[in-house]
């Protein structure tokens, strides 16, 4: 089968990012034909003056991404495309070159982007579901992407536009990566419940070594950004109290300085501010954790860190909030706290301290959970299936 995939790489690299390239390297290895239409946002840091100006209409409709990729269609002749991300450079232009060409056309919904302009269904703080079914007024009145009107109107103008006009129906299929994210796609009246599958992200194999958590230094982990709407602050909030259990924080952001503040301002001498750690080193860390603390106060889509956690048998304490209930609770694989609540976190981090074995017990439960559904093998079986069924 030959597959174009079609993806607009962001300035920072995420969990899309590892998910895109991991899928390509799946098609790859299972002897696909994979072309790869891409563009980056690094791009616009080169920009001159003339081209700044054109971003704007080209953002709601690329003329260079319809023709160019009309001309790789046209050569290439793919039996479907895949689409990732198409903001801002690619534009949804996209969606009508594929369907002008009759390219069968499935979508992987990495965030919330077409239902909410920063793609979070977050504001100041809270969650906001104002946009969601369609009217993005009110995401230019509170200035929703980078706290800027003439990006929050660039953005909500394409988006609000393009749904208006229809072309997000040319899509064939929405790949949710759980029930959470397919009900706010119904919610939103963006697309049909026949046009949605539910296929979560997957590790590839072999999966990293499993272990046991080191019961005579007990400590807890959190890996990812550190940003506001991560819970970051709930977090160390949580900890003034446990002096037993010990807290590493991996990963960068702009809540590093906040953090590092309020650690030293509250003597919290058991946290520890890692920095960025990836490979074995990442793992070895997360296999030797009493658990891996999710504590967001946004929608999570699917996180990779709930996927690495649970493959090396650490189970997962995580915010009851978008995604990460259903990951969490439907597998049994850890506990759940009610978001932003740090006194909640705390009984939860304290309860798995005081019983060990529950967490020996979940972290189980979590590594079964991968290896039966979220291994290469497992994810190119259900991926193919909705491959065929768009096909046809």
């Amino acid at each position: 089968m030959k597959i174009l995939l079609c993806h607009n790489f962001y300035q920072q690299s995420g969990g899309e990012l590892v998910a895109v390239l991991a899928l390509k390297s799946l098609l790859e290895q299972r002897g696909h034909n994979v072309v790869f239409y891409t563009k980056d946002n690094l791009e616009v840091k080169e920009y001159n003056k003339k081209q700044k100006i054109a971003f704007f209409p080209r953002t709601l409709f690329s003329q260079d991404t319809y023709h160019s990729l009309y001309q790789i269609v046209a050569r290439e002749k793919p039996d479907i495309a895949h689409v990732h991300n198409v903001f801002p450079l690619l534009s949804p232009a996209v969606y009508i070159a594929l369907h002008r060409a009759r390219i069968p056309i499935v979508q992987t919904v990495h965030n919330y982007r077409l239902m909410c302009i920063n793609g979070l269904f977050l504001r100041n703080g809270q969650v906001c579901e104002r946009c969601l079914g369609g009217e993005f007024f009110s995401s230019f009145r509170f200035k929703c992407y980078r706290e800027s009107y003439l990006l929050s109107g660039l953005y909500a103008l394409t988006i609000g536009g393009h749904r208006r006009w229809g072309t997000f129906d040319k899509i064939d299929r929405f790949i949710a990566m759980t029930s959470f994210v397919a009900e706010k796609l119904l919610e939103s009246g963006l697309v049909k419940l026949e046009k949605i599958s539910v296929l979560g992200n997957f590790l590839p194999t072999p999966l990293p070594e499993d272990g046991l958590p080191d019961l005579q230094d007990p400590y807890i982990v959190y890996i990812g950004r550190l940003s506001r709407e991560k819970g970051l602050m709930t977090l160390l909030d949580s900890l003034r109290d446990i002096k037993s259990l010990r807290l590493k924080v991996m990963g960068t952001g702009p809540l590093d300085a906040e953090m590092k503040t309020y650690i030293h301002s509250h003597n919290l001498q058991n946290v520890e501010m890692v920095g960025f750690v990836s490979g074995e080193e990442k793992y070895r860390l997360l296999r030797g954790a009493l658990c891996c603390v999710v504590p967001s106060e946004c929608y999570e889509n699917f996180p990779f860190v709930v996927l690495e956690s649970a493959a090396v048998g650490t189970p997962i304490v995580a915010s009851g909030i978008g995604s990460l209930g259903i990951l969490v609770s439907g597998p049994k694989m850890g506990m759940l706290f009610s978001p932003g609540d740090s006194s909640d976190l705390r009984d939860k981090l304290e309860r798995l301290a005081a019983e060990p074995d529950m967490a020996i017990h979940m972290g189980q439960k979590a590594r079964q959970w991968v290896e039966t559904e979220h291994t290469s093998d497992a994810h190119y079986a259900a991926l193919m299936k909705i491959y065929e069924e768009v096909i046809r």
